[in-house]
């Protein structure tokens, strides 16, 4: 009788069962959900850290390969980075002689011929980077290659050139080109030396080319007129763009041998091919962008090895 009442007060006292709501995981199920929370949230930052840190970095293509070819009164010459897009730039100086005879940025890809006299030394100077040097040497079978040498001077009337025709024969074709003028079309230019007078302003550019054998053209000179300081009074142009009557190129009866680079002039007045207009990402955004995606970045790793330790640690104790 004193057994049945002790199993009737133990059934009666008995708490009541706890519902599923209120009921607890049991731990090593909660530590595992833990766990995988906190490598997916790792995962995550170090993503998202690692996306900021690259859209921060603009990528830099190589240089572009510089290739040179012999033509028949011309030096061609073309680069590629051989690869595809990509919108750096490498500033680039052409130099003939010693005489710096253009300036432009170059692009990933793109193709440039000068006139060249056979003996012609040109050289290829980009910032940054080695000095491409190119010895030219007339083709076999070119028999009618200029030996021709063009020399800007800036005045304070306008610019003069001076074309120095080393060759026994003359020089026809040549052509003057400059913003807001027509062309100057310059009549065959004698063996010696002949100057033309072109009424340009402070800051025109302008540009000299010449005919290629085989068809196309070859550039000869490309720069920017800048009037001297010590000049009175800016000079009006010429509303035709004529050169006037002093400025027909008229023959030198003893010929005279012109050394390159006696002008001030500030060359650059071509765009080469593949220019782009897209500007990289500088400066105090840069600098945001970086320390952002360091900052999760670091968060990330760190999150990431203090739940491989709390797992070591976890494993350990389950062993015990």
């Amino acid at each position: 009788m004193q057994y049945h009442q002790r199993q009737w007060w133990a059934r009666t006292t008995r708490p009541p069962c706890r519902s599923l709501a209120t009921a607890r995981l049991p731990s090593k199920g909660l530590s595992l959900m833990r766990r995988r929370s906190s490598v997916l949230t790792a995962a995550t930052l170090m993503t998202i850290g690692g996306l900021l840190l690259g859209t921060a970095t603009p990528a830099v293509a190589d240089p572009p390969m510089v290739n040179f070819a012999d033509l028949c009164g011309a030096v061609g010459f073309s680069w590629d980075t051989g690869t595809i897009g990509g919108d750096d730039g490498w500033q680039t100086t052409v130099v003939r002689n010693d005489a710096v005879i253009d300036e432009f940025s170059m692009r990933s890809r793109g193709s440039a011929e000068y006139g060249a006299s056979d003996g012609d030394l040109f050289e290829i100077r980009r910032e940054g980077l080695p000095t491409s040097s190119y010895l030219h040497r007339t083709p076999e079978g070119c028999t009618d290659a200029p030996l021709l040498t063009v020399t800007p001077t800036s005045g304070c009337d306008g610019l003069v050139l001076s074309f120095s025709n080393e060759g026994t024969r003359p020089v026809p074709g040549i052509q003057v080109l400059a913003d807001g003028y027509p062309p100057w079309e310059v009549a065959p230019l004698a063996p010696g030396r002949t100057e033309l007078e072109l009424p340009l302003v402070d800051g025109d550019p302008f540009y000299v080319r010449g005919p290629r054998a085989g068809g196309g053209w070859s550039t000869w000179l490309t720069g920017t007129h800048v009037r001297p300081t010590d000049c009175a009074v800016e000079p009006s142009p010429s509303p035709s763009g004529d050169p006037g009557p002093s400025a027909g190129p008229s023959a030198d009866p003893s010929p005279s041998v012109t050394t390159p680079g006696a002008s001030v002039t500030t060359p650059g007045a071509t765009v080469p091919p593949g220019a782009s207009g897209q500007l990289p990402i500088t400066g105090a955004q840069t600098a945001l962008i970086s320390i952002a995606g360091l900052v999760l970045l670091g968060t990330g790793v760190a999150l990431f090895v203090a739940t491989r330790r709390r797992r070591v640690s976890f494993s350990t104790a389950g062993r015990q």
